[in-house]
């Protein structure tokens, strides 16, 4: 599960990437990987403004896309439902290859759903028809082992229209593993989800949002996206439906990426919380897209 702690605005984000000033060094030849030069969000930990942020490679890490909170509107708007669109295969989004990504370009409130560590008999079907109730498109970031186990669920999840995200073959900490680990938890996931559905995965969500430099160097190898995410309600945790909702509809502006799951335990309490913020949202004047 990716169990990890909430994401501040990304201002917030940007001032703790530049105090930590971490460096991104180069793997040696032998495939080591200095265990001093990566940073894992479970064990380093800033403290900004009362409110806890987590480090990631600085070095390697692009302005954050800046909004200002005060200017946000909330604008009404009906429902724009259309049919999903089949989508034979993936193109190579725009975003950089180099750094992980925490925000999609904001234009006409944009905004990103993920669901995450499917997929899943149970909880994915649900989330599948919320989604379908709303014409939401979301990204699936999926556990290899998971869609060798259910190919067939992996290709009704894409042939709906959504995306499919490498989320490794283990759901392993990737952080201080060898190369040819890290190579092996990517492309085996990579095969497993072209097998399912025809199509290689063009983002990779590190599990717990761990990045190192090998993990990066991967994704550039497999031209994958490094997708993570800024608003985290911990679904997960289980916390209840009003406080997942809560947090969706507090921390939530254009350009956000929210991480929600449908796999790893008891997706109930996520599925009813869909219910509410997808339709709220959307009469927000948000619009759900694809990274």
């Amino acid at each position: 599960m990716c169990r990890d702690v909430r994401q501040s605005g990304r201002q917030g984000r940007n001032a703790a990437l530049i105090a930590l000033g971490v460096p991104m060094t180069e793997v040696t030849p032998d495939g080591d990987i200095p265990s001093v030069t990566f940073v894992n969000r479970r064990r380093v930990l800033l403290a900004v403004g009362g409110i806890v942020l987590t480090s990631v490679p600085a070095a390697r890490f692009g302005p954050a896309h800046p909004v200002d909170a005060t200017t946000r509107r909330r604008v009404p708007a009906k429902h724009h439902r259309e049919p999903h669109r089949d989508v034979p295969a993936y193109t190579v989004p725009s975003y950089p290859l180099n750094q992980p990504l925490y925000y999609i370009s904001d234009a006409d409130k944009a905004i990103a759903l993920t669901i995450d560590d499917g997929p899943d008999p149970v909880y994915t079907p649900q989330v599948l028809s919320v989604l379908h109730k709303y014409n939401v498109t979301a990204t699936f970031s999926m556990i290899g082992e998971h869609v060798a186990a259910y190919p067939q669920l992996a290709r009704t999840v894409h042939d709906a229209g959504h995306k499919i995200c490498n989320h490794t073959w283990t759901h392993s900490d990737l952080v201080g593993m060898r190369v040819p680990r890290v190579r092996d938890e990517l492309t085996r996931a990579g095969d497993a989800i072209h097998a399912a559905t025809g199509v290689h995965p063009v983002l990779f969500r590190a599990p717990y949002g761990a990045w190192s430099h090998a993990v990066i160097r991967q994704c550039e190898r497999m031209k994958m996206v490094p997708l993570d995410w800024s608003v985290d309600p911990r679904d997960w945790s289980q916390p209840g439906v009003r406080k997942i909702v809560r947090n969706i509809m507090r921390n939530t502006q254009p350009g956000s990426i929210i991480l929600e799951h449908d796999g790893g335990g008891n997706r109930s309490e996520t599925v009813a919380a869909l219910r509410i913020v997808l339709p709220r949202l959307l009469d927000e004047g948000y619009r759900f897209e694809t990274p």
